[in-house]
């Protein structure tokens, strides 16, 4: 395969060497970026970040749809496909994604109808071969019970600290015999002797747990952020908050963020975290150490009106890439 070309729109134009390339068009690859259908045809140094869909929603309770955020948000991304040369940030006044960092999309995973732990070997496994890459995973979800593979694939990390943006605590057990739905990731990471710190921000609302599951993530060290206290103190007091670890690991549950700007989710919560909160929080974990890994989840198309919400996941996505790689350049 030949990794120096672009997997887009066809060539063929009225106009010849005035290709355009809109967003429109072609395959909706993220960002438009090179898309490598088989992780077996890349080599150390063909990627800084491999892409995956995770199109799965077994784990939800309640609405289904996130199994179709994969192809949704993709579709959102396109616009910022002109990106890949260079972004300038006008209110850092920096440049992003401008030292030859190479961001390649792997397609989605492999979700059988029935099978969630086939899905789950199967994103592990996926994860895994990233990681030997020497890459950085960015898996698009699926509902959140997608980061339960993904944590387990992030075993050769030690003291790895994860960082979940969720209006939920998701410290749920189990809904009977099952033990890995959306409500239970941060449990599960909780069980991991390679996890050994973690931040919830965003949390509120009847619904995110009980007290005995709030008890216990306090217990085992969990620092609970609420989505009132960053509204009352700040992105950047709540950002103080994050505990200084090697490496780091993101989670974004959609439903963090207010359903006033993303509607599109299956357990929608009033009063949740606005864009701007959300992006600070992951550009002071990129300050703080390398950010391993990077997962939007619970994105739900059939609630989202205007692609809303699809497209605030594409920018936080896009966002994580940017903030990770800059501190991959500089360390």
């Amino acid at each position: 395969m030949a990794f120096d070309e672009r997997y887009s729109s066809t060539s063929f134009t009225t106009a010849p060497g005035n290709f355009f390339d809109l967003p429109f068009a072609g395959i909706a690859t993220f960002m438009k970026a090179r898309l490598c259908p088989s992780l077996d045809d890349l080599r150390p140094g063909d990627a800084d970040v491999a892409v995956l869909g995770f199109p799965y929603d077994l784990g939800t309770s309640a609405r289904s749809g996130a199994r179709m955020a994969p192809r949704a948000v993709r579709d959102a991304s396109t616009v910022y496909a002109d990106g890949l040369r260079g972004l300038y940030d006008p209110v850092l006044d920096e440049m992003f994604l401008d030292e030859g960092q190479i961001i390649v999309d792997c397609g989605d995973v492999d979700v059988g109808p029935c099978g969630s732990d086939q899905a789950f070997r199967n994103l592990e496994a996926a994860v895994r071969k990233v990681l030997d890459l020497g890459a950085m995973p960015v898996v698009i979800g699926g509902d959140h019970a997608t980061p339960i593979p993904i944590f387990r694939a992030l075993d050769r990390f030690s003291d790895l600290c994860v960082v979940q943006v969720d209006a939920h605590l998701d410290w749920t057990d189990s809904y009977g015999e099952f033990r890995e739905s959306h409500s239970s990731p941060m449990r599960r990471a909780s069980e991991m002797p390679h996890i050994t710190s973690m931040v919830q921000f965003g949390l509120r609302g009847l619904g995110s747990s009980g007290p005995t599951a709030f008890a216990d993530a306090r217990q085992w060290g969990s620092v609970l952020v609420p989505a009132p206290q960053v509204h009352r103190d700040g992105a950047e007091a709540a950002c103080s908050l994050i505990p200084q670890a090697p490496c780091y690991y993101i989670t974004v549950d959609i439903d963090g963020l207010d359903p006033s700007i993303c509607p599109g989710t299956g357990s929608p919560q009033p009063g949740g975290l606005l864009y701007d909160q959300v992006r600070e929080i992951i550009r002071a974990v990129a300050a703080r150490g390398p950010i391993v890994g990077f997962d939007v989840c619970e994105v739900s198309p059939p609630y989202d009106w205007a692609n809303q919400t699809s497209l605030y996941a594409a920018q936080l996505i896009l966002d994580a890439i940017c903030f990770a790689t800059k501190g991959m350049a500089s360390r």
